[in-house]
């Protein structure tokens, strides 16, 4: 019943400050939305689907979250904006990020536009509201990163998978991006199992090896539905990295190797600040599921299966991209 903010602002680089964050509700009313809304359409409540879309008629009317700082840009080789520059410029990582706070509003307006997409676009097609929604989100297309090559893990894997979801809804080839998007995933798996700049990230490195993983196995299954091929080892690579995972979760000092870089973080002695576990997170955990889904035999796909909840988290939901595709992994599996 909570509406979105008309902004988000002041995040630190660290991300540490939410409690003073202005308008951080919209990632849980957005968590909210879409899990009401796989919940929704999947159980055919007629009632329900439309208490929901006049609600995302609502936000549209009020225009929730354009006051938010625009940091990013789709022009070609801008990428973030001059007055968004610079984070981490305090060693504790306590100076204003506002790329954060553009960031975070673009994560819940996209997986609000993958929503719209994958289940209300059909619904009562000639209601006027579509115009409204439409008017409200797609302007938002103009703040998505100019993505030219994948680089690094985070921000909805650098940007691509709006990117790529744009492109897709606009009838326009992005074939090419695919390309682009696997071959960066490959480099940033590496061999021992570790990802690049994810699992060197002290205290937190366990949080940003998993949320990594999320996105690697999105990648993986975009490259199955382009018919592009995946690099020869990259599986290998995915499951080492899972396997590292699985180590690290009953045994914060496993993945103590790699977090004691402490790369844009705090050092971890040991101890790793996960703040949930695999049950309670819905933010980039379609992989528990796709895991059990392409490698039933795999140990750590026996563990989760085992572990989990039947009501967990990520079978309702997904807290970047909205659709819940746990659930649809997982009753792929079983």
């Amino acid at each position: 019943m909570k509406d979105l903010p008309m902004k988000i602002q002041g995040y630190n680089s660290k991300m540490d400050n939410e409690n003073k964050v202005k308008g951080t509700r919209a990632m849980d009313v957005f968590r909210e939305f879409a899990s009401t809304t796989n919940y929704a359409f999947i159980s055919e409540n007629l009632e329900l689907q439309e208490f929901l879309f006049d609600k995302l008629f609502e936000w549209a009317n009020d225009k929730a979250l354009t006051e938010t700082k625009v940091c990013y840009t789709n022009i070609e080789n801008r990428f973030i904006l001059k007055e968004c520059e610079g984070s981490w410029k305090d060693p504790k990582g306590q100076d204003p990020a506002p790329t954060h706070d553009s960031s975070r509003t673009l994560e819940v307006i996209m997986g609000l536009d993958y929503l719209y997409n994958f289940y209300f676009i059909d619904y009562k097609k000639d209601d006027l509201r579509h115009k409204v929604i439409n008017e409200w989100i797609k302007p938002f297309y103009k703040r998505i990163k100019y993505v030219k090559e994948f680089t690094y893990f985070g921000n909805s894997a650098g940007f691509f998978f709006p990117n790529l979801s744009i492109k897709h809804g606009q009838n326009k080839k992005y074939k090419t991006l695919v390309k682009k998007l696997i071959k960066g995933s490959d480099k940033l798996l590496l061999k021992d199992g570790s990802i690049k700049d994810r699992t060197t990230r002290g205290n937190r490195a366990l949080w940003y090896h998993h949320s990594a993983l999320g996105e690697a196995f999105i990648i993986m299954e975009i490259a199955k539905a382009a018919n592009v091929k995946l690099p020869k080892n990259y599986e290998k690579k995915l499951l080492k990295a899972v396997e590292l995972f699985h180590d690290a979760y009953l045994d914060h000092s496993a993945i103590e190797p790699w977090a004691k870089k402490k790369y844009n973080s705090h050092a971890s002695n040991g101890k790793q600040d996960f703040r949930s576990d695999f049950n309670s997170t819905s933010h980039g955990s379609a992989w528990f599921h796709i895991l059990q889904y392409r490698y039933p035999d795999h140990r750590t796909s026996k563990f989760i299966k085992e572990e989990m909840y039947p009501r967990a988290t990520s079978l309702k939901s997904d807290q970047i991209l909205g659709i819940s595709l746990g659930c649809i992994y997982n009753a792929l599996a079983n």
